[in-house]
């Protein structure tokens, strides 16, 4: 499949991100850090610029606000060539907001004001898929969980994938995702779920193995950071080394790494090479500056992975 359909369904946040924080405040305390900047982000807008600039039809469901920061997400949206039909426009409600905050490690924390993100409803999601048939699903937790556990149960009644990239971290009942084809949580992401820090072999197994006895997904795929990804299910219990890159910024490494996979998956390539080729794309995202600015195109992930071995 040369270009396949992938529809997004998830936030549309404007991002305060902040650079070279060095401390935590505490409480009636300031932190400061060395620069500053806008940029258009949330994870669901995030991930359907991957998915587009990865090659496929990205088409987004979500929800702005009545604010220049909602028309300035719906601009770079479609600047980016996502069709932005059913993104919603909420007339009484602001646009979502997160501040990144980033540590000179490039690792970073959130704060999240999820505004008109919240007034997402599955009738959107129906619309879609009314008057469009998609290869692929893609969504996260950054939305109303019951418009996430009804996604779920829709794509096992209409056989559509669905890749759930499993953040932010919360805590959340598994057998709820039942129907999701790949549950995808991070390390942080991974104890909300299940209460087990991923640290050694033997607990990204036992955290592995939980999900998917609850949950009951087609696979669960564990992003452990720069030590790589597990994939598990029935048939595979296969550790996937990622590439050791120098980190800049984290921002959106998580929504292109799940871009990255279902682009490939449905482009016909196999599991595991779907992964590697996502480790490729996420490892070019860390080494920039800004979420959406840093995200790769398909050409520039080829390049990487061609010059680069785990």
């Amino acid at each position: 499949m040369d270009r396949p359909k992938i529809l997004v369904v998830g936030s549309m946040n404007m991002d305060l991100v902040m650079y070279g924080m060095t401390d935590l405040p505490k409480w009636g305390t300031s932190a400061f850090c060395t620069e500053y900047q806008y940029a258009a982000g949330g994870k669901g807008l995030n991930q359907s610029l991957a998915v587009a600039l990865q090659g496929a039809d990205a088409f987004l469901a979500g929800r702005i606000g009545r604010d220049d920061n909602g028309k300035r997400l719906l601009e770079q949206a479609e600047k980016a060539g996502v069709r932005t039909d059913y993104v919603k426009r909420d007339e009484n409600g602001l646009t979502g907001l997160s501040t990144m905050n980033m540590g000179e490690d490039g690792k970073y924390f959130s704060i999240y004001a999820p505004g008109a993100n919240r007034k997402l409803e599955i009738a959107d999601v129906e619309n879609a898929l009314a008057h469009q048939s998609f290869d692929m699903i893609a969504m996260q937790l950054e939305m109303p969980l019951e418009v996430v556990y009804h996604i779920c149960e829709l794509g096992r009644k209409r056989q559509i994938p669905i890749f759930l990239d499993a953040g932010p971290a919360m805590s959340i009942p598994l057998e709820r995702l039942r129907g999701a084809f790949v549950i995808s949580p991070n390390e942080a992401e991974t104890e909300a779920l299940t209460g087990i820090a991923p640290d050694t072999m033997e607990q990204i197994e036992a955290a592995a193995e939980k999900i998917y006895r609850e949950a009951e997904p087609g696979y669960v795929l564990l992003k452990l950071g720069s030590r790589g990804a597990y994939l598990y299910s029935r048939e595979h219990r296969d550790y996937i080394p990622g590439f050791r890159v120098k980190a800049i910024d984290t921002t959106a490494a998580g929504d292109t790494f799940g871009a990255a996979f279902c682009v490939q998956y449905c482009m016909g390539k196999c599991l595991e090479d779907s992964i590697r080729f996502a480790h490729a794309a996420a490892a070019v995202c860390v080494t920039r500056k800004g979420g959406q600015p840093s995200i790769p195109t398909k050409k520039e992930a080829e390049e990487f992975l061609s010059e680069h071995t785990p």
